[in-house]
C-alpha cells in the first residue's frame, strides 16, 4: 500500500470515528463532512469510540485467511455495535485462539461486549510498512476489564514534580518457565499475541495511564518511548503513540506535541524521568505534562539463556506538578563503558556478556547508586518502604538488595518478573507500578533500573495522600498476573508470534 494511502487509513483506523449530523442526529461511518438527509447545510459533530464499549452484533469464523493474515490462523471477524446501534464497525476479535477443528457458535458471542484495542494488522513484507488499527476488539469479559476514559480538571495547586498517573500492560498468554528457568527464580512469563508488538504495547500502557490520572490527552506535550525492541529502526514509535491518543492540541491531522524514542538497553525509559520533571518545571514548557513509556517485546534467540527469562509487555508513567501521587525526590546516575549486552546493526538478537553480565555489569552499577542515593539523602535501608530493581531475574535484585542491607520484605512485592519475565524497558518501572499499587501516603520508594552497555539511576519517590482517590481507576499488576483469563501456550507458538516472521 502507498504511503499516501496509508496515511488516509490512519486517520479513520486509528481512533474509530464517526459523524453525526446535529440536525437530524444521522450518524455516518466512515464519518462524512455533510448529511445525506440534511444536505451540504448540516453540522457535523465528531464521535469518537477509542474509548468506548461496543457490542458484539454479528460475525463469523475465518479458517483460511488471505497471505497478509496467515499469521492470524483463525480468526473471528465481526460487526461491532456503538451507540445503540446508531454506528456498526467492521472488524476482528483478537487474543481469542481457535483450533482448526473448534466448532464454534456465533450466536453465543452475539450481544457481549466488546473493547477496541489498537493491534498490528499486517506487514508489507520484511521492508515494508507495518500497518496497525483499532477494528479489533476484546471481548469486555475476557481478561481486560472495560475502564471509562472521564477527564477531570487538574486542581490550581502545584506540587514538586513527580508521577501524577501510570498504566501497565502485560499481555493475556503466558509460557510456563522451565527447570532451568526456575533455577533464575522465573516461573512463568508474558507473551505478546500474533497482533502484538512494542508499540501496541505502549499504546495500551499509555491510554491506561491517561485514564489513571484523568487528564484530557491535549496536555500531554511530550512522550518519550524508551525501548530495544521497536517495529522500525529508523521511524519512531512515539509518532504512532501520539498520533493514537492524540497527545497534544490537534491541528489539521497531527498534534502539537513532541518526543523521541531512547535507547540505552533497559533503562532507555528511566534515564528520561529527571528529564521530563525539569521539563515540566521550565516555565517555557507552560507547566504541561510529559509521558515516559518503556516498552519492550524482549528479544532472545532461541535456545539462548536470555529465552529463559525475557517477557513482554509495557509501564507509561505521566510526570507533571498538579495532583502529584508520588513527588520526586532524588536522582542520581552512575555510567560506565561495561560491554555485557549488546546488538550491532543488522543482527537480529543481542547478544550477552554470560557471568560476566552479573559482575562487574550488573550488581556493580545497582550496587554503587542504591549506596550513594543512601548516603547523599541521610537515610538507611530501613527508612525506605519498597526498593525496585530492574529484574533481568529473580536472583539478582534480592542478591543486589540484600548486599546493600534491604530486608526480603522490601523487594519482595517488585519481584513480579517470577511471573511476567523480564520486560527489558519495561521492568523496573513495571515493578515500580506494582509497589504504587499497595502503597500508602508517606511511602518511600528506591527505584534501581539498569542498562547494559552500561548505567544506573536511581530514584526516589514519596507516595502522597493523591493515591488514593486514583485507585479506582487502576488496572492493578497483581489482578492483571492472576487473571484466570490469561492463557498458557506451548514454546512453538510462543516463539512464532514474539518473532513476527513475515511469510
Amino acid at each position: 500500500m502507498s504511503e499516501p494511502i496509508t496515511r488516509r487509513k490512519i486517520m479513520i483506523d486509528y481512533r474509530i470515528k464517526a459523524s453525526k449530523c446535529e440536525m437530524c442526529g444521522k450518524v455516518y461511518f466512515p464519518p462524512k463532512s455533510f448529511c445525506n438527509v440534511e444536505g451540504r447545510m448540516s453540522k457535523m459533530a465528531e464521535n469518537d469510540y477509542f474509548y468506548s464499549k461496543g457490542v458484539f452484533y454479528t460475525g463469523s469464523v475465518i479458517r483460511k485467511p488471505t497471505n497478509k493474515f496467515n499469521h492470524l490462523k483463525s480468526f473471528i471477524s465481526c460487526i461491532a455495535s456503538f451507540d445503540d446501534g446508531a454506528v456498526k464497525i467492521p472488524g476482528r476479535i483478537t487474543d481469542h485462539r481457535l483450533k482448526n477443528n473448534d466448532e464454534v457458535d456465533i450466536s453465543q458471542y452475539i450481544g457481549k461486549g466488546v473493547i477496541p484495542r489498537f493491534r498490528r494488522i499486517y506487514e508489507d513484507g520484511s521492508s515494508g510498512l507495518i500497518y496497525y488499527s483499532s477494528f479489533n476488539f476484546s471481548f469486555e469479559d475476557d481478561y481486560y476489564p472495560y475502564q471509562e476514559y472521564k477527564v477531570m480538571r487538574p486542581s490550581e495547586k502545584e506540587d514538586k514534580p513527580g508521577i501524577v498517573g501510570y498504566g501497565i500492560y502485560i499481555p493475556k498468554f503466558r509460557i510456563k518457565g522451565d527447570e532451568d528457568s526456575k533455577e533464575l527464580g522465573i516461573l512463568e512469563r508474558a507473551v505478546p499475541f500474533a497482533d502484538e508488538d512494542t508499540t501496541t504495547f505502549a499504546v495500551e500502557a499509555g491510554k491506561r495511564a491517561l485514564i489513571h490520572s484523568a487528564i484530557d490527552s491535549r496536555y500531554i506535550k511530550k512522550c518519550y518511548i524508551g525501548s530495544e525492541s521497536t517495529p522500525y529502526v529508523v521511524k519512531p514509535s512515539m509518532a504512532t503513540v501520539a498520533q493514537v491518543l492524540e497527545l497534544g492540541e490537534e491541528f489539521d491531522g497531527g498534534f502539537f506535541s513532541g518526543g523521541v524514542d531512547t535507547q540505552f538497553a533497559c533503562k532507555a525509559a528511566t534515564d528520561l524521568i529527571i528529564d521530563a520533571a525539569a521539563l515540566v518545571n521550565y516555565p517555557t514548557f507552560n507547566g504541561e505534562y510529559v509521558m515516559i513509556i518503556g516498552s519492550d517485546n524482549a528479544q532472545a534467540a532461541p535456545g539462548d539463556a536470555l529465552d529463559l527469562s525475557v517477557g513482554a509487555g509495557a509501564a507509561a508513567f505521566i510526570i507533571g506538578k498538579r495532583d502529584v501521587i508520588a513527588t520526586l525526590d532524588y536522582y542520581i546516575s552512575y555510567t560506565s563503558d561495561t560491554p555485557d549486552f549488546y546488538r550491532r546493526d543488522g543482527w537480529e538478537y543481542p547478544r550477552h556478556g554470560g557471568r560476566f553480565t552479573g559482575e562487574p555489569a550488573y550488581f556493580k552499577h545497582v550496587c554503587t547508586v542504591m549506596k550513594r542515593a543512601l548516603k547523599d539523602t541521610n537515610l538507611s535501608p530501613k527508612d525506605i518502604d519498597y526498593v525496585v530493581l530492574h529484574s533481568p531475574n529473580a536472583k539478582f535484585p534480592m542478591a543486589a538488595a540484600l548486599q546493600v542491607g534491604f530486608e526480603r520484605e522490601q523487594i519482595e512485592p517488585g519481584l513480579i518478573v517470577k511471573k511476567i519475565g523480564n520486560l527489558y524497558s519495561g521492568s523496573s518501572l513495571a515493578a515500580l507500578g506494582a509497589v504504587l499499587d499497595i502503597s500508602e501516603p508517606n511511602d518511600k520508594i528506591l527505584m534501581v533500573s539498569y542498562g547494559s552497555g552500561a548505567g544506573s539511576d536511581a530514584y526516589i519517590f514519596t507516595v502522597t495522600k493523591n493515591i488514593e482517590s486514583k485507585r479506582e481507576r487502576l488496572i492493578k499488576v497483581q489482578d492483571q498476573i492472576e487473571n484466570p483469563h490469561r492463557e498458557y501456550v506451548d514454546y512453538y507458538t510462543y516463539r512464532e508470534w514474539k518473532d513476527k516472521k513475515t511469510s
